[in-house]
């Protein structure tokens, strides 16, 4: 059997020209797949010419990027990232909750500690008046109120436990009483790594009144009573505006190189022992401020700590208005020292810096130093009624003006 070789050579031409047809053909078909979505202008014009029934119901009248079906429209939103896909929350109004009897109008919890345990961050709580029995320990950020009149018409109290205690956050406690009368000597309040500020609060306790250890307090017209009114320890920055401390022992403590005291216009009274005991490097500023009727000293320097005092009484003490050890440092300036045994003891090394300031009524003296250790006083300022410092000249007696010596001179001629 023959085969012609011009229908072989003619069948290979076909095959060719076919081959490169369906090559030509994926070439267009990729580049229609790959080529970007036409722009809304383009595709307005194609679905203008489509027919009614042929455009989705959405469509109609509207342009064609407004009537995405709704499944398209989720997928398109899913396709964005998380972060533009999700609206920022709005910020959460505090809440308010209020404590008092059950059935009372607006109450919505029967107990301060379940009200703590339920506030978030930045709510308050309301106190009905009434007496509550708690012990609560809480490190948030609240805001806790008495309703009443005055301080004593809500009551915080307990018998067997510490009443109230923070150790953490932001707490502000306003128009209320905390007491104990627990036989344990507990603190009624207690602060650690945490900052309190006490708005004409009550702090009256059998055993001891106000803790302050690494953290921060502000108190203003505020009443402590206890047998330690505050101690302050740690790193700690503490002021008082106008408080009056009663300490059945001891009235203030400030101890540790890292706490910081700040007392203002404030009444520090009734110690058994100091009105104020600063030791251990503390630092203490008091200003405007009566220390009286302590069985002690109404300031008791020691173990390398300072306290300056200024515009200030220390009166009526069992001993010395101020007392000196262990290398404290006392600044009086504008100070009333009167009415103590002493005006200023020292009892050790030490020293005192002493300007404008009056030393008056007191038994044994401006200065009383221990034999055994006058060597290592440092007595040292100027301008003091009742006190020469050493070394400091006697003020000159005044000159008389000449007409009144003349007219005294002829005075007792006449005589």
């Amino acid at each position: 059997m023959s085969i012609d070789p011009k229908a072989s050579v003619l069948e290979d031409v076909w095959l060719q020209v076919f081959s490169l047809l369906l090559i030509v053909a994926g070439i267009f078909s990729l580049h229609y797949m790959l080529r970007p979505a036409p722009a809304q202008a383009q595709l307005q014009p194609l679905a203008a010419a489509l027919p009614a029934a042929a455009q989705p119901v959405q469509a109609r009248g509207a342009p064609l990027t407004e009537a995405l079906p709704a499944r398209q429209e989720a997928t398109a939103a899913a396709a964005l990232p998380e972060a533009a896909a999700e609206k920022p929350a709005a910020p959460r109004a505090p809440g308010r909750w209020v404590v008092g009897k059950s059935g009372d109008p607006g109450v919505n919890c029967s107990s301060l500690g379940d009200a703590v345990t339920r506030a978030a961050d930045g709510d308050s709580i309301a106190l009905l008046p009434g007496a509550y029995e708690v012990s609560v320990l809480t490190s948030k950020s609240l805001s806790i109120s008495g309703g009443g009149r005055s301080p004593e018409a809500v009551e915080l109290t307990n018998s067997l436990n510490p009443t109230f205690a923070v150790s953490g956050g932001r707490l502000v406690m306003e128009n209320l009483t905390i007491s104990n009368t627990s036989e344990m000597d507990y603190w009624a309040l207690s602060v650690s790594r945490a900052a309190v500020v006490l708005r004409s609060v009550n702090v009256k306790s059998s055993g001891k009144g106000v803790k302050v250890q690494g953290g921060d307090l502000q108190a203003s017209d505020c009443e402590f009573e206890a047998s330690t009114g505050l101690s302050v320890s740690g790193k700690s920055k503490v002021k008082l505006t106008g408080v009056s401390i009663t300490g059945r022992a001891l009235g203030v403590s400030a101890q540790d190189s890292q706490a910081d005291l700040q007392v203002d216009d404030s009444h520090i009274s009734g110690g058994g022992g100091a009105g104020l005991r600063v030791s251990d490097g503390a630092w203490a500023r008091v200003s405007g401020t009566t220390i009286s009727g302590n069985r002690y000293a109404g300031i008791m320097v020691a173990s390398g700590a300072e306290v300056r005092v200024s515009k200030s009484q220390l009166t009526g003490n069992g001993e010395c208005g101020a007392y000196i050890e262990e290398n404290g440092k006392l600044v009086l300036e504008k100070v009333t020292l009167t009415r103590n045994k002493c005006g200023v003891g020292f009892a050790g090394a030490g020293s005192l810096e002493a300007r404008e300031n009056k030393f008056a009524d007191n038994s044994l003296g401006a200065i009383a130093v221990s034999p055994l250790e006058g060597d290592k006083a440092l007595i040292t300022g100027s301008g003091n009624s009742g006190l020469l410092v050493p070394g400091e000249k006697r003020p000159a007696a005044k000159k008389r003006a000449p007409a009144a010596a003349a007219e005294e001179e002829g005075g007792r001629s006449e005589e």
